[in-house]
Formats: structure tokens, C-alpha cells, sequence
């Protein structure tokens, strides 16, 4: 096994226990020889390779730090929405639970073959707002087609029926953007028309657990066979090829916002997109199965999931926001309920060492002093251990 970058950045993936496992499975992945060059294991075994990639992903996934992250990101989704809707527009919001794994950028170049779409600031996986348009647009397509006014849109050539996506019937250029056909003066003209419909990346609720896949294809001497000697025959030897799957029952939050000057198409927007998420799927695989979602009807039990995150950030947040409450406003004396209640907030969170710095920074030399003597030198301890990983 070697790793094909720096001796310095071979240093730093050895401590790479906090970091942005984006980062980690799109650079730093170990490869087992100079020849080959086939991802693997930390023993160099290339068959291993994607369970090592599922236990680095656990080991980085459960920092408080990218729990807060995530609910900052959910958050700012939310606050964007709520501006656009002040302007008139019309939120488009569901949440979704996995009924099936899903696989998300199958198809990205990587070393295992088989990649993973990660966002790039938070490490974990998440479906991007251009796949969730292009899902949107195929539902939109099949209603077209299951319509009644469906002679109305159809073309043909001579490889069969089609929609006419240009035709402004359709819908497809308001919502989608893109050429629509416009009749000036009896000539017919293509017009470059704006979608008036933004879609917004989905994250999960919380920081999602993967899992290993496999498919197996059977018939590989089959498919490559240039001379068709080789008949699709069950002796042939199996190809098990391993990947990363979202585990079913994570609960993804899906956003868009509909332009105020073109409400009439919230409608056939919402349908297409309760069917692309319940009946198409999102992602790879879909045709056996996988990316299929159940949209969630009680929007209490949805935000419940974002509340209960953000309750695992707040204590230590008010704590730091407001450390001049460790002090009572009469008599300038540190509560000692309030130090008992600090300190089981710290026990919670992985990063005690570093809240404990910021609390000196906080307070000033002389009121960690203060604070660090009530708890016998607990704070200056976790700061010790931090210094001395």
C-alpha cells in the first residue's frame, strides 16, 4: 500500500480524525502499488477498499462540529426561502425518508471506480439542486404524456413520438427554462426563455449513515467479448463490485421556490415532484428500486428531527455566547449551579478541549482562573489533553 502525495500530506491523513471526509475520499485514499494504482485498505487489500472508506466516514461523522454545521446549512436553506417568500414567491418544501438506499454520483471519477457524491464543505452526502431539476423535469415529462392533452404536445420523426418541450403548453420552458416557440407577425421564432422555478440541493435532516452495496454482474466475458464467442452462460465467473449507499429511513429536506409572477405553476410542480420522489426515485439504480422516498404528512414529526439536532448545539453555543451569566450581577461571584450545569454540557460534546479554550478567551486569564479553581482545575486539564494529542 502507498499513498501517492506528499510526505506531509501523508501526516496529516494519519490524524484525520476531525476533517472533511469529502476531502479524504476524493484525495487521500491509500493505493495499493505504483502499477496498479487500485484503491484499498490500509493492508493494501484492493477487495477491502470500500468498507475502509465506511469505517473512516463513521469515525468522522459523529463530531458535534459537523452536527452544527449541518443544522447552520438547514437553516440557511430556510432563511433564503423565507426572503424569496416575503418577495412573493412560493415555497415549495417536503421532507422525505428513504424507503431504499440510495446511491448518489455512481458515476464520479474515482480510484474504487464506483464514487460517491459528497458536498464539498460538509463531507457528507447530499443530492445536488441540478439533480433534483432533472428528476422534477422527467416527472413533469411523464404527466405530459399520461395527459389527456397529450396530442397537443407530441411531435414525431422517424424515431417515433416525442414531446415538443419548446411548446409553451407544456410548461416545460416557464418552469424549466430553455428555447419556446413564439409566433411574431405569422413567422414561428425560438425565444430563450428563463425557468421560473429554483430548485435548492437537498441535505439529510441529520448526518446520515452509509452502508455497503454490491452488484454482481455475471455476464463480464460476455459484454466483452469483441468476437461473440462467449455465450451470457451461468458458469461465468461473477464480478461482486462493492460501493456506498445513504442507508433507507434517512429523512432528506427538499426545497424550491416558485416565481410570484408565475403561481399558476406551483401546482404541476408539486405533482411532478411528489411523483419523481415517490415513484421514480432519485440518484442510480432506480429502475430496481433504489432513491425511493415517502414524503412525510406531518410537518411536526419533521421539524421535530431539526429540533432535536440543534438542541445538541445550544446549551454549548448559550454557553460560550453568554459566559458573563457565570458571574451573579450583584455580587460578581461565579454561580456555582451554573459551573455544575457547564460541566454537564462539556461531558456531552466531543470537543472539550477546545470549548475549554474558547471559555478562557472568553472570561480572560483571571476568570478561567476564577471558574477553572470551582471545578479544581477541570477546564486547564481538558485544555492539557488537547495540547499534549
Amino acid at each position: 500500500m502507498f499513498y501517492p502525495y506528499s510526505k506531509e500530506l501523508q501526516d496529516a491523513a494519519g490524524l484525520f480524525v476531525k476533517g472533511n471526509f469529502y476531502l479524504w475520499f476524493n484525495k487521500l485514499i491509500p493505493l495499493n502499488n505504483e502499477r496498479n494504482c487500485k484503491a484499498c485498505n490500509k493492508q493494501g487489500n484492493d477487495k477491502e477498499a470500500v468498507q475502509y472508506y465506511e469505517t473512516v466516514y463513521n469515525g468522522l461523522k459523529n463530531n458535534s462540529t459537523l452536527t452544527n454545521l449541518l443544522c447552520e446549512k438547514q437553516e440557511s436553506q430556510k432563511q433564503f426561502c423565507l426572503i424569496y417568500k416575503k418577495a412573493g414567491y412560493k415555497i415549495i418544501n417536503y421532507q422525505a425518508e428513504l424507503k431504499s438506499p440510495l446511491i448518489t454520483g455512481i458515476g464520479q471519477t474515482h480510484p474504487n471506480e464506483v464514487g460517491m457524491v459528497f458536498d464539498h464543505t460538509l463531507g457528507i452526502p447530499y443530492i445536488p439542486a441540478s439533480s433534483v431539476k432533472g428528476i422534477v423535469r422527467f416527472a413533469h415529462i411523464l404527466e405530459l404524456i399520461k395527459s389527456d392533452n397529450y396530442e397537443e404536445y407530441k411531435g414525431s420523426d422517424k424515431n417515433g413520438e416525442y414531446i415538443v418541450e419548446s411548446d409553451l403548453k407544456t410548461l416545460m420552458p416557464a418552469i424549466f427554462g430553455g428555447d419556446a416557440d413564439e409566433e411574431k407577425e405569422g413567422e414561428k421564432k425560438i425565444k430563450k426563455l428563463k425557468g421560473k422555478v429554483i430548485f435548492l440541493d437537498a441535505y439529510p435532516a441529520k448526518v446520515p449513515d452509509l452502508h455497503v452495496d454490491i452488484m454482481n454482474p455475471h455476464y463480464g466475458d460476455y459484454y466483452n467479448d469483441e468476437k461473440g464467442e462467449i455465450p451470457p452462460a451461468d458458469y461465468l465467473a461473477p464480478n461482486p463490485i462493492k460501493f456506498l449507499a445513504v442507508k433507507k429511513g434517512t429523512v432528506f429536506t427538499f426545497r424550491a421556490l416558485v416565481s410570484k409572477d408565475s403561481v399558476f405553476l406551483l401546482q404541476p410542480v408539486k405533482t411532478a415532484f411528489e411523483n419523481a420522489l415517490k415513484d421514480e426515485g432519485l440518484g442510480a439504480k432506480t429502475a430496481v428500486g433504489y432513491g425511493r422516498f415517502e414524503i412525510k404528512k406531518d410537518q411536526n414529526k419533521l421539524t421535530a428531527v431539526t429540533k432535536q439536532i440543534q438542541k445538541t448545539k445550544t446549551p454549548v453555543e448559550k454557553m460560550l455566547e453568554n459566559l458573563f451569566l457565570l458571574k451573579n450581577t450583584e455580587t460578581g461571584r461565579i454561580s456555582g449551579e451554573i459551573v455544575n450545569k457547564m460541566e454537564k454540557e462539556l461531558k456531552k460534546v466531543e470537543d472539550k478541549g477546545a470549548i475549554a479554550i474558547a471559555i478562557k478567551e472568553k472570561l480572560g486569564s483571571r476568570g478561567f482562573r476564577k471558574l477553572d479553581r470551582k471545578k479544581d482545575g477541570y477546564l486547564s486539564n481538558l485544555i492539557k489533553q488537547l495540547n499534549n494529542s
